[in-house]
């Protein structure tokens, strides 16, 4: 990922750097084996709030009534959640909070090139492709301002880059921020598992909505 800022040690540093996003490198586990096939199967997508001090528990509550028992029952699953427990531990010390809004889902819906309207935003791909980078340089930022399409959107085809599965991706929102979107291997199928991780007020704002409309 040569184009963006990889700190593995001081994450604040970027947080105070304007900078519009930091991937921490990862390195992958153990080929999973059909794990992540039979989590396909039984999971959509399960949202709520994580808190620092019980960030385990909280997952393994969301997943106990959507997770079969012979996912349950295979090792790695055990260490997803040690995983995913982490880094919502990271998060919660990089935003200042006790908890955090938490999303894990196997269908990504966007496809055309934003950026995301929160403060921060973090994001793993467990399988399936990460997440489709825009750089500034490669991207016609009028175009998409004015609503346009990404054809007319993408200035360089070639300057595309990815996230990397298990790697740690956390964006800098706002209008300034970098143009990314959905990678089309994941809009075409079913075949990806993202976790996404906001400030506690994001969730609190959803419910909002959902309760007004």
């Amino acid at each position: 990922m040569k184009n963006y800022n990889i700190i593995k040690q001081n994450l604040f540093d970027f947080k105070n750097s304007g900078k519009q996003l930091i991937i921490i490198p990862r390195k992958k586990p153990k080929n999973p084996g059909s794990f992540f096939d039979k989590v396909y199967e039984c999971l959509n997508s399960v949202s709520g709030f994580v808190e620092y001090n019980n960030s385990r528990q909280d997952i393994q509550t969301f997943f106990n009534r959507l997770i079969t028992k012979d996912i349950k029952d295979d090792p790695f699953y055990s260490f997803w959640l040690d995983d995913m427990s982490n880094v919502c531990k990271l998060f919660c010390k990089f935003i200042g909070s006790n908890k955090v809004s938490f999303w894990v889902g196997t269908e990504r819906g966007c496809r055309r090139y934003h950026v995301d309207m929160v403060p921060f935003r973090l994001l793993v791909t467990y399988a399936g492709q990460g997440t489709e980078l825009l750089p500034d340089y490669a991207a016609n930022k009028n175009a998409f301002r004015e609503g346009k399409s990404n054809k007319e959107i993408l200035k360089s085809k070639s300057a595309v880059e990815y996230v990397n599965k298990w790697d740690i991706a956390i964006f800098r929102g706002g209008k300034d921020g970098i143009l990314h979107r959905t990678p089309n291997s994941a809009l075409e199928s079913k075949s990806s598992i993202l976790m996404r991780l906001d400030y506690p007020s994001f969730l609190d704002e959803i419910k909002n909505i959902n309760q007004v409309a």
